[in-house]
Protein backbone atom coordinates (compact mmCIF):
# COMPACT_ATOMS: atom_id res chain seq x y z
CA UNK A 1 0.00 0.00 0.00
CA UNK A 2 1.06 3.57 -0.59
CA UNK A 3 0.43 6.56 1.68
CA UNK A 4 0.67 9.47 -0.79
CA UNK A 5 -3.10 9.92 -0.76
CA UNK A 6 -5.13 13.15 -0.63
CA UNK A 7 -8.55 13.95 0.76
CA UNK A 8 -11.67 14.55 -1.33
CA UNK A 9 -10.64 18.13 -2.10
CA UNK A 10 -7.78 16.74 -4.16
CA UNK A 11 -5.00 18.59 -2.34
CA UNK A 12 -5.11 18.10 1.46
CA UNK A 13 -2.91 15.16 2.55
CA UNK A 14 -5.02 12.29 3.85
CA UNK A 15 -4.37 10.52 7.15
CA UNK A 16 -4.81 6.90 8.34
CA UNK A 17 -8.46 7.56 9.24
CA UNK A 18 -8.98 8.19 5.52
CA UNK A 19 -6.97 5.32 4.07
CA UNK A 20 -5.99 2.91 6.87
CA UNK A 21 -2.60 1.47 6.00
CA UNK A 22 -2.67 3.24 2.64
CA UNK A 23 -4.05 2.98 -0.88
CA UNK A 24 -3.69 -0.62 -1.99
CA UNK A 25 -1.24 -1.21 -4.83
CA UNK A 26 -2.76 -3.97 -6.98
CA UNK A 27 -1.44 -5.73 -10.04
CA UNK A 28 2.14 -6.56 -10.86
CA UNK A 29 3.88 -9.87 -10.39
CA UNK A 30 3.43 -12.07 -7.34
CA UNK A 31 6.90 -11.26 -6.06
CA UNK A 32 8.05 -11.11 -2.45
CA UNK A 33 6.63 -8.04 -0.79
CA UNK A 34 3.76 -7.72 -3.25
CA UNK A 35 0.09 -7.88 -2.32
CA UNK A 36 0.30 -11.63 -3.00
CA UNK A 37 3.29 -12.25 -0.69
CA UNK A 38 3.14 -9.85 2.26
CA UNK A 39 5.59 -11.84 4.41
CA UNK A 40 3.73 -11.29 7.70
CA UNK A 41 0.06 -11.07 8.63
CA UNK A 42 -1.86 -10.00 11.74
CA UNK A 43 -4.43 -12.69 12.48
CA UNK A 44 -7.46 -12.45 14.81
CA UNK A 45 -9.91 -15.25 15.59
CA UNK A 46 -13.39 -15.50 17.08
CA UNK A 47 -12.20 -15.33 20.70
CA UNK A 48 -10.15 -12.19 19.97
CA UNK A 49 -13.21 -10.45 18.56
CA UNK A 50 -15.37 -11.79 21.41
CA UNK A 51 -12.98 -10.19 23.93
CA UNK A 52 -13.11 -6.95 21.95
CA UNK A 53 -16.92 -7.08 22.17
CA UNK A 54 -16.77 -7.68 25.94
CA UNK A 55 -14.95 -4.36 26.29
CA UNK A 56 -17.70 -2.36 24.59
CA UNK A 57 -20.81 -0.79 26.12
CA UNK A 58 -23.07 -3.42 24.52
CA UNK A 59 -21.32 -6.82 24.35
CA UNK A 60 -22.85 -9.40 22.04
CA UNK A 61 -21.63 -12.19 24.34
CA UNK A 62 -22.96 -13.12 27.78
CA UNK A 63 -21.29 -12.10 31.04
CA UNK A 64 -20.33 -15.75 31.55
CA UNK A 65 -18.54 -15.81 28.20
CA UNK A 66 -16.73 -12.58 29.05
CA UNK A 67 -15.70 -13.96 32.45
CA UNK A 68 -14.30 -17.05 30.72
CA UNK A 69 -12.24 -14.91 28.34
CA UNK A 70 -10.93 -12.73 31.17
CA UNK A 71 -9.91 -15.82 33.16
CA UNK A 72 -7.96 -17.04 30.14
CA UNK A 73 -5.99 -13.83 29.76
CA UNK A 74 -7.85 -12.10 26.93
CA UNK A 75 -7.72 -8.30 26.94
CA UNK A 76 -10.98 -6.35 26.60
CA UNK A 77 -9.11 -3.18 25.60
CA UNK A 78 -9.95 -2.31 21.99
CA UNK A 79 -6.33 -1.23 21.49
CA UNK A 80 -5.21 -4.84 22.02
CA UNK A 81 -7.31 -6.38 19.24
CA UNK A 82 -4.75 -7.98 16.91
CA UNK A 83 -5.21 -5.64 13.97
CA UNK A 84 -2.44 -4.41 11.72
CA UNK A 85 -3.31 -0.85 12.79
CA UNK A 86 -2.65 0.52 16.29
CA UNK A 87 -4.96 3.09 17.84
CA UNK A 88 -5.14 4.62 21.32
CA UNK A 89 -7.96 7.10 21.82
CA UNK A 90 -7.00 8.60 25.20
CA UNK A 91 -3.35 8.70 26.24
CA UNK A 92 -2.12 10.92 29.03
CA UNK A 93 1.02 9.00 30.00
CA UNK A 94 2.08 5.55 28.76
CA UNK A 95 0.24 2.55 27.34
CA UNK A 96 1.50 -0.78 26.05
CA UNK A 97 -0.38 -2.79 23.42
CA UNK A 98 0.33 -6.31 22.23
CA UNK A 99 0.41 -7.63 18.69
CA UNK A 100 1.15 -11.01 17.09
CA UNK A 101 2.43 -11.54 13.56
CA UNK A 102 2.46 -14.81 11.63
CA UNK A 103 4.83 -15.62 8.77
CA UNK A 104 3.16 -16.40 5.45
CA UNK A 105 6.42 -16.32 3.50
CA UNK A 106 6.64 -19.15 1.00
CA UNK A 107 10.21 -20.11 1.86
CA UNK A 108 10.82 -22.75 4.52
CA UNK A 109 13.90 -21.00 5.90
CA UNK A 110 13.93 -18.66 8.89
CA UNK A 111 13.59 -14.98 8.10
CA UNK A 112 14.83 -12.15 10.32
CA UNK A 113 12.77 -8.98 10.69
CA UNK A 114 13.90 -5.73 12.33
CA UNK A 115 11.49 -2.99 13.33
CA UNK A 116 11.68 0.66 12.33
CA UNK A 117 9.45 3.30 13.93
CA UNK A 118 8.12 6.64 12.74
CA UNK A 119 6.74 7.90 16.05
CA UNK A 120 3.66 10.17 16.13
CA UNK A 121 4.59 13.76 16.97
CA UNK A 122 4.51 14.26 20.73
CA UNK A 123 5.04 10.59 21.60
CA UNK A 124 7.85 8.06 22.04
CA UNK A 125 7.36 4.55 20.67
CA UNK A 126 9.38 1.48 21.65
CA UNK A 127 8.90 -2.06 20.35
CA UNK A 128 10.00 -5.15 22.27
CA UNK A 129 11.50 -7.31 20.95
CA UNK A 130 12.83 -5.16 18.14
CA UNK A 131 13.88 -8.22 16.12
CA UNK A 132 11.98 -11.41 15.34
CA UNK A 133 12.99 -14.58 13.48
CA UNK A 134 10.28 -16.74 11.93
CA UNK A 135 9.85 -19.75 9.69
CA UNK A 136 6.77 -20.18 7.53
CA UNK A 137 3.72 -20.64 9.73
CA UNK A 138 5.41 -19.50 12.92
CA UNK A 139 4.14 -16.56 15.01
CA UNK A 140 5.79 -13.98 17.23
CA UNK A 141 4.26 -11.64 19.82
CA UNK A 142 5.64 -8.19 20.51
CA UNK A 143 4.74 -5.20 22.68
CA UNK A 144 4.43 -1.60 21.54
CA UNK A 145 4.83 1.01 24.28
CA UNK A 146 3.65 4.53 23.45
CA UNK A 147 4.47 7.38 25.85
CA UNK A 148 3.60 11.05 25.91
CA UNK A 149 6.93 12.87 25.69
CA UNK A 150 5.44 15.99 27.26
CA UNK A 151 4.35 17.61 24.01
CA UNK A 152 1.39 15.38 23.07
CA UNK A 153 -1.65 17.60 22.65
CA UNK A 154 -4.84 16.54 24.50
CA UNK A 155 -7.77 15.92 22.17
CA UNK A 156 -5.65 15.96 18.99
CA UNK A 157 -4.81 12.88 16.91
CA UNK A 158 -1.18 12.30 15.97
CA UNK A 159 -0.07 9.72 13.39
CA UNK A 160 2.97 7.53 12.82
CA UNK A 161 3.84 3.95 11.94
CA UNK A 162 6.00 0.93 12.66
CA UNK A 163 7.39 -1.36 9.98
CA UNK A 164 8.90 -4.84 10.13
CA UNK A 165 11.67 -5.09 7.49
CA UNK A 166 13.30 -8.41 6.68
CA UNK A 167 17.06 -8.42 6.22
CA UNK A 168 16.87 -9.29 2.54
CA UNK A 169 14.84 -6.17 1.82
CA UNK A 170 12.01 -8.14 0.26
CA UNK A 171 9.35 -7.56 2.92
CA UNK A 172 8.23 -4.30 4.53
CA UNK A 173 5.20 -4.90 6.78
CA UNK A 174 3.84 -1.52 7.86
CA UNK A 175 1.31 -0.68 10.59
CA UNK A 176 -0.18 2.80 10.99
CA UNK A 177 -0.27 4.26 14.51
CA UNK A 178 -2.90 6.78 15.67
CA UNK A 179 -2.73 8.36 19.15
CA UNK A 180 -4.93 11.02 20.73
CA UNK A 181 -3.79 12.75 23.90
CA UNK A 182 -5.97 13.03 27.00
CA UNK A 183 -6.03 15.60 29.78
CA UNK A 184 -5.89 12.86 32.38
CA UNK A 185 -6.12 9.12 32.80
CA UNK A 186 -7.68 7.53 35.88
CA UNK A 187 -9.72 4.39 36.55
CA UNK A 188 -13.39 4.52 35.60
CA UNK A 189 -14.26 2.51 38.71
CA UNK A 190 -12.68 1.89 42.12
CA UNK A 191 -14.20 -0.66 44.52
CA UNK A 192 -14.03 -1.12 48.25
CA UNK A 193 -15.65 -3.05 51.10
CA UNK A 194 -16.67 -2.35 54.67
CA UNK A 195 -18.77 0.19 56.52
CA UNK A 196 -15.53 2.17 56.83
CA UNK A 197 -12.52 1.76 54.62
CA UNK A 198 -10.01 3.25 52.24
CA UNK A 199 -8.60 2.81 48.75
CA UNK A 200 -5.99 4.32 46.47
CA UNK A 201 -5.63 4.79 42.74
CA UNK A 202 -3.35 6.60 40.32
CA UNK A 203 -4.04 9.49 37.99
CA UNK A 204 -1.81 10.38 35.03
CA UNK A 205 -1.82 13.88 33.57
CA UNK A 206 -1.77 14.98 29.96
CA UNK A 207 -1.43 18.68 30.82
CA UNK A 208 0.35 20.99 33.24
CA UNK A 209 -1.65 23.31 35.46
CA UNK A 210 -4.14 23.38 38.33
CA UNK A 211 -5.71 20.15 39.54
CA UNK A 212 -8.22 19.28 42.25
CA UNK A 213 -9.69 15.94 43.33
CA UNK A 214 -12.89 15.97 45.40
CA UNK A 215 -15.22 13.36 46.92
CA UNK A 216 -18.94 13.13 46.14
CA UNK A 217 -21.29 10.83 48.10
CA UNK A 218 -21.59 8.01 49.16
CA UNK A 219 -25.23 7.51 48.13
CA UNK A 220 -27.66 4.66 48.78
CA UNK A 221 -29.92 3.24 46.08
CA UNK A 222 -33.44 4.43 45.43
CA UNK A 223 -35.24 1.09 45.15
CA UNK A 224 -38.35 0.54 43.01
CA UNK A 225 -40.01 -2.85 42.61
CA UNK A 226 -42.74 -4.14 40.36
CA UNK A 227 -43.82 -6.78 37.84
CA UNK A 228 -43.92 -6.53 34.06
CA UNK A 229 -45.88 -8.58 31.54
CA UNK A 230 -44.80 -9.92 28.17
CA UNK A 231 -44.91 -7.23 25.45
CA UNK A 232 -46.63 -9.03 22.53
CA UNK A 233 -44.71 -7.22 19.77
CA UNK A 234 -41.42 -7.07 21.78
CA UNK A 235 -40.89 -3.49 20.60
CA UNK A 236 -40.67 -0.86 23.31
CA UNK A 237 -42.98 2.15 23.29
CA UNK A 238 -44.03 4.33 26.25
CA UNK A 239 -47.62 3.33 25.55
CA UNK A 240 -46.72 -0.25 26.56
CA UNK A 241 -47.49 0.85 30.15
CA UNK A 242 -51.24 0.97 29.40
CA UNK A 243 -53.75 -1.76 30.12
CA UNK A 244 -54.23 -4.43 32.80
CA UNK A 245 -51.16 -6.42 31.64
CA UNK A 246 -48.59 -3.70 30.82
CA UNK A 247 -45.57 -4.70 28.76
CA UNK A 248 -43.58 -1.87 30.37
CA UNK A 249 -43.52 -0.28 33.82
CA UNK A 250 -42.46 3.35 34.31
CA UNK A 251 -40.73 5.14 37.18
CA UNK A 252 -40.20 8.91 37.06
CA UNK A 253 -37.56 10.80 39.06
CA UNK A 254 -36.42 14.44 39.01
CA UNK A 255 -32.70 15.09 38.59
CA UNK A 256 -31.07 18.39 39.54
CA UNK A 257 -27.39 19.20 39.93
CA UNK A 258 -26.24 15.61 39.41
CA UNK A 259 -22.76 14.56 38.36
CA UNK A 260 -23.71 10.94 37.79
CA UNK A 261 -26.85 8.78 37.73
CA UNK A 262 -26.66 4.99 37.75
CA UNK A 263 -29.74 2.85 37.01
CA UNK A 264 -29.41 -0.92 37.42
CA UNK A 265 -31.92 -3.63 36.50
CA UNK A 266 -30.41 -6.84 37.90
CA UNK A 267 -31.43 -10.39 37.03
CA UNK A 268 -34.43 -11.04 39.31
CA UNK A 269 -33.42 -14.53 40.49
CA UNK A 270 -30.03 -15.30 38.90
CA UNK A 271 -31.35 -17.86 36.43
CA UNK A 272 -32.06 -15.48 33.53
CA UNK A 273 -34.96 -17.27 31.82
CA UNK A 274 -36.44 -13.79 31.33
CA UNK A 275 -35.12 -10.91 29.25
CA UNK A 276 -36.12 -7.50 30.57
CA UNK A 277 -34.77 -4.30 29.02
CA UNK A 278 -34.29 -0.77 30.31
CA UNK A 279 -35.10 2.53 28.57
CA UNK A 280 -34.71 6.09 29.91
CA UNK A 281 -36.58 9.08 28.42
CA UNK A 282 -36.48 12.76 29.33
CA UNK A 283 -39.54 14.93 30.05
CA UNK A 284 -39.91 15.67 26.36
CA UNK A 285 -40.25 11.99 25.52
CA UNK A 286 -36.80 11.70 23.90
CA UNK A 287 -34.89 8.51 24.63
CA UNK A 288 -31.59 9.45 26.27
CA UNK A 289 -30.28 5.97 27.09
CA UNK A 290 -31.12 2.28 26.93
CA UNK A 291 -29.74 -1.11 27.89
CA UNK A 292 -30.96 -4.14 25.94
CA UNK A 293 -28.48 -6.90 26.68
CA UNK A 294 -29.29 -10.57 26.31
CA UNK A 295 -30.96 -11.74 29.51
CA UNK A 296 -31.55 -9.27 32.34
CA UNK A 297 -28.56 -7.43 33.73
CA UNK A 298 -29.17 -3.95 32.44
CA UNK A 299 -27.26 -0.77 33.29
CA UNK A 300 -27.74 2.86 32.26
CA UNK A 301 -25.24 5.55 33.28
CA UNK A 302 -25.89 9.28 32.85
CA UNK A 303 -22.87 11.57 33.28
CA UNK A 304 -23.62 15.24 33.99
CA UNK A 305 -27.28 14.84 32.97
CA UNK A 306 -29.28 17.98 32.28
CA UNK A 307 -31.68 19.01 35.04
CA UNK A 308 -34.97 17.37 34.13
CA UNK A 309 -37.52 14.77 35.14
CA UNK A 310 -36.50 11.41 33.68
CA UNK A 311 -38.58 8.27 33.31
CA UNK A 312 -37.08 4.78 33.46
CA UNK A 313 -39.09 2.05 31.71
CA UNK A 314 -38.66 -1.65 32.48
CA UNK A 315 -39.72 -3.45 29.30
CA UNK A 316 -40.91 -7.06 29.12
CA UNK A 317 -39.12 -8.23 25.99
CA UNK A 318 -39.40 -11.80 27.28
CA UNK A 319 -41.29 -12.02 30.59
CA UNK A 320 -40.80 -15.55 31.95
CA UNK A 321 -42.80 -16.04 34.14
CA UNK A 322 -45.54 -13.72 32.93
CA UNK A 323 -45.56 -11.35 34.74
CA UNK A 324 -41.93 -11.17 35.88
CA UNK A 325 -41.07 -9.44 39.18
CA UNK A 326 -38.08 -7.07 39.18
CA UNK A 327 -36.19 -4.53 41.27
CA UNK A 328 -34.86 -1.27 39.81
CA UNK A 329 -32.01 0.45 41.68
CA UNK A 330 -31.05 4.09 41.08
CA UNK A 331 -28.14 6.03 42.55
CA UNK A 332 -27.85 9.82 42.13
CA UNK A 333 -24.50 11.48 42.90
CA UNK A 334 -24.44 15.24 43.30
CA UNK A 335 -22.08 17.44 41.31
CA UNK A 336 -21.40 19.35 44.54
CA UNK A 337 -18.59 17.77 46.61
CA UNK A 338 -19.51 16.47 50.05
CA UNK A 339 -20.63 13.41 51.95
CA UNK A 340 -18.98 10.46 53.64
CA UNK A 341 -16.45 9.87 50.83
CA UNK A 342 -13.28 11.88 51.44
CA UNK A 343 -10.18 12.55 49.38
CA UNK A 344 -7.36 12.27 51.92
CA UNK A 345 -4.48 13.10 49.61
CA UNK A 346 -4.05 13.96 45.93
CA UNK A 347 -1.60 15.80 43.66
CA UNK A 348 -1.74 19.55 44.27
CA UNK A 349 -1.22 20.29 40.57
CA UNK A 350 -0.85 18.52 37.23
CA UNK A 351 2.40 17.98 35.36
CA UNK A 352 2.14 16.54 31.86
CA UNK A 353 3.15 12.89 31.42
CA UNK A 354 3.52 12.35 35.19
CA UNK A 355 1.39 10.34 37.60
CA UNK A 356 0.20 10.82 41.17
CA UNK A 357 -1.72 8.82 43.76
CA UNK A 358 -5.15 9.66 45.16
CA UNK A 359 -6.04 8.25 48.59
CA UNK A 360 -9.71 8.06 49.54
CA UNK A 361 -11.66 6.88 52.59
CA UNK A 362 -15.27 6.52 53.67
CA UNK A 363 -17.41 5.98 56.75
CA UNK A 364 -20.99 4.98 57.49
CA UNK A 365 -21.51 2.79 54.42
CA UNK A 366 -24.50 0.46 54.42
CA UNK A 367 -25.39 -2.05 51.73
CA UNK A 368 -24.20 -1.19 48.23
CA UNK A 369 -23.37 2.50 47.84
CA UNK A 370 -21.82 4.66 45.14
CA UNK A 371 -19.83 7.85 45.17
CA UNK A 372 -17.37 9.55 42.86
CA UNK A 373 -14.06 11.38 42.81
CA UNK A 374 -14.15 14.38 40.50
CA UNK A 375 -11.04 15.47 38.59
CA UNK A 376 -10.93 19.19 37.82
CA UNK A 377 -8.60 21.90 36.53
CA UNK A 378 -10.63 25.11 36.23
CA UNK A 379 -13.64 22.94 35.37
CA UNK A 380 -14.67 19.29 35.59
CA UNK A 381 -12.42 16.94 33.58
CA UNK A 382 -14.08 13.66 34.52
CA UNK A 383 -15.14 11.26 37.26
CA UNK A 384 -13.89 8.08 38.88
CA UNK A 385 -16.84 6.08 40.21
CA UNK A 386 -16.43 4.56 43.68
CA UNK A 387 -18.45 1.43 44.57
CA UNK A 388 -18.54 0.38 48.22
CA UNK A 389 -20.12 -2.87 49.39
CA UNK A 390 -20.49 -2.61 53.14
Amino acid sequence: ARQDVVKEDGSTPADPFDFGAGHITPGGKANKGSIYEPGLVYDANLLDYAAFSCGTDAPVFSQGDCNFLAANGYSFDASDLNLASIGIAELAGTQTVTRTVTSVAKENGRRTYNVSVDAPAGYDVTVSPSQIKLKKGQSATFEVTISNDGTGVPGVWSFGSLTWNDKTGHYHVRSPIAVKGALFDAPDLVTGTGASGSASFDVTFGYSGPYTAAGHGLESAIVNSGSVWQDPDQTFAPSDTAGPTPGAVAFSFPISGAAYVRIELPDPDGSQPEDLDLFVLNSGGTQVASSTLSGTNELVELVLPADDTYTAYVHGWAAVPDPTPFTLNTWVISATPGGSLSVDSAPASATIATAGTIDISWTGASGKMYGAVSHSDTGLLGLTLVEVNA
